[in-house]
């Protein structure tokens, strides 16, 4: 999630305060008993998800897009602790999109190569895209963002057109894919949350909360991106574009507390901008302050974006041959990718793909129309299929296998979804197989 050089907490009391939620009340998520009950659901699921074997000719490897580090304005990430983070979430491709600055240039200084078993991809943030070039475009900023496009595709870059609900009618015909979900755009429409976050009351109450269950107060943004998947439905029809899920990764969204000299206490924001000054004693009412510290001494932190629990929350799973450059470009380009929310359960293993006897199309791919094609699926658990023809449900059902006979042309998506303490939650998203009309 974004935050600004102005700094969060003053960035937050500058954001107007009208609209109802478009979306799960976050706030009602981040109650103690909620947290602790989708814990302990997230556990359950560990315990019963099957480990499943990849059909097909390719490997899976679990990737992230739209990261930022210290490169970037918005960022303190080094790429140490980026990578460690990686580890621990289970991620084995970083594609950066640092925001492009005079003083360095993102694709020749950005980071790049295999660093501890993760594989680095430089690219950037710019014109509305996320843009992973071939080659530097250092001072490409000024140009259109259907300039930028064909300029890095015609290199054999890869251009995704980003937060969706800044351009929904933004048209540039060589795109990639798109981004189907943004953590970032639901965090703007949770104005109950944006409030909230002003409240020293509920920081002193939520803050620890969130320290305590990081990966559950972080997921309880977690909406179905409904517009998202509306519009590339629509594009999808014209031709294919992957979609892929943004991280939107920054590490920026917190504050800590500082002693100071006199015994002040000093509230900065995450990137370690000064946001206030007051009187230690004022905070006591609010924070349980230690009786002895000294200048300096940290006394509260609360960080909702940490590097793990973003980079966990939701992958693009890519279908590759094996962990290289070349290889990752060729999969987003195919579309043989899904996106899994792997905070609720690991989606490692789903498999969608097309059959005519022993033959089988991946995800991304294009089949003529014939007799005898059926889709077939597979997850790690069982959850509520629905099968998607041009943007249309027209299957629902429950387990962990699907076997539909398809009887027309289209554009076929398969959704899985999980219960999550009484609520219906979107689990993986397929992207699309092509069946054209002969």
């Amino acid at each position: 999630m974004k935050s600004h050089s102005i700094g969060l907490l003053t960035l937050l009391c500058l954001l107007p305060l009208t609209n109802t939620l478009g979306a799960a009340d976050a706030i009602a998520r981040l109650e103690e008993n909620h947290l602790k009950a989708v814990k302990a659901t997230v556990l359950s699921l560990a315990k019963i998800r099957k480990e499943l074997p990849r059909t097909g000719p390719y490997k899976e490897y679990r990737a992230n897009l739209h990261v930022h580090s210290a490169f970037s304005h918005d960022s303190r990430g080094t790429i140490e602790e980026i990578v460690a983070a990686a580890k621990r979430a289970g991620t084995e491709i970083l594609l950066f999109t640092e925001h492009p600055a005079p003083h360095y240039d993102f694709f020749k200084d950005g980071h790049q190569g295999i660093r501890d078993q993760v594989l680095l991809i430089p690219g950037a943030e710019m014109n509305g895209m996320l843009v992973y070039p071939n080659e530097s475009v250092k001072g490409a900023q000024g140009l259109t963002t259907q300039d930028v496009s064909t300029m890095v595709q015609r290199k054999g870059g890869l251009t995704f057109l980003s937060h969706l609900e800044e351009r929904m009618k933004l048209e540039v015909p060589d795109l990639t894919g798109v981004e189907i979900y943004n953590i970032h755009a639901i965090f703007k429409d949770q104005k109950k949350l944006v409030s909230s976050i002003k409240n020293p009351l509920w920081l002193a109450k939520t803050g620890p909360l969130i320290n305590h269950y990081p990966q559950e107060a972080y997921s309880a943004l977690h909406e179905y991106p409904g517009n998202y998947l509306t519009r590339w439905d629509e594009l999808c029809q014209r031709r294919p574009h992957t979609g892929v899920s943004a991280n939107d990764a920054h590490q920026n969204v917190g504050m800590k507390i500082k002693r100071t000299e006199g015994n002040k206490a000093r509230i900065e924001s995450s990137l370690g901008e000064k946001l206030l000054e007051v009187d230690a004693g004022l905070l006591s009412a609010f924070f349980p302050l230690p009786k002895e510290t000294k200048s300096g001494t940290e006394i509260f932190r609360m960080q909702l974006d940490g590097y793990e629990y973003a980079l966990r929350h939701a992958a693009t799973h890519l279908l590759m041959k094996n962990q290289t450059k070349e290889a990752t470009w060729d999969a987003l380009k195919a579309g043989r990718a899904f996106v899994g929310f792997d905070w609720m359960a690991n989606s490692r293993g789903f498999d969608f793909h097309l059959k005519q006897g022993e033959k089988r199309w991946e995800m991304g791919e294009k089949k003529p129309w014939t007799e005898g094609l059926s889709l077939v699926g597979k997850a790690p658990l069982d959850g509520h299929w629905k099968i998607l023809h041009n943007g249309k449900v027209i299957q629902e059902s429950d387990g962990s296998d699907l076997n539909r006979a398809i009887t027309q042309p289209g554009v076929y998506r398969a959704e899985v979804w999980l219960n999550m303490v009484g609520e219906s939650r979107i689990w993986i998203l397929s992207n699309p197989i092509y069946v054209d009309k002969r």
